[in-house]
């Protein structure tokens, strides 16, 4: 008798809480996608080359990339970073963009006339990144480079 009394009420406790579909709240702004943003001061973190790191190797403190507003430069060029490639004109200041604001995959930079695309390591959402992961060749396809930035 005791089963049936509980079957009963878990029954009509389950039918009555999935009754309505519209009777549950969803907050606003969970279905917005926000722009990612990672204006700020990066700190180069650690440095890895074909999955190797090599942050014992380089003093990887010695570089940090500033963003903000469209607008990035480096404070060190003694660091190789896309940007500082021999092969085509080097700058240290320009402009960046991302592939997508929302959903970003790769980020661009330009000082007007050159663009360097760089893929992201890891994905980027919304407004509370503290971690930037930049993967890179410096022109050999076979080796790549992954920079990870703190902020």
């Amino acid at each position: 008798m005791r089963n049936i009394l509980l079957i009963s009420i878990f029954s009509l406790a389950f039918f009555t809480a999935c009754d309505d579909a519209d009777s549950f709240d969803v907050r606003e702004d969970a279905l917005v996608n926000y722009k990612t943003d990672i204006n700020g001061e990066w700190s180069l973190f650690s440095i890895e080359r074909n999955g190797t790191d090599l942050s014992g190797v380089f003093n990887a403190s010695a570089m940090t990339l500033t963003i903000a507003d469209g607008a990035f430069s480096l404070n060190s060029s003694a660091l190789p970073f896309p940007t500082l490639k021999t092969t085509s004109t080097q700058f240290d200041t320009g402009s960046w963009s991302f592939d997508d604001d929302y959903k970003p995959t790769s980020i661009q930079f330009t000082n007007g006339s050159e663009i360097v695309p760089v893929n992201l390591s890891f994905p980027l959402y919304g407004s509370n990144n503290n971690s930037l992961g930049l993967e890179f060749s410096l022109g050999c396809g076979a080796t790549t480079y992954t920079y990870h930035f703190k902020k």
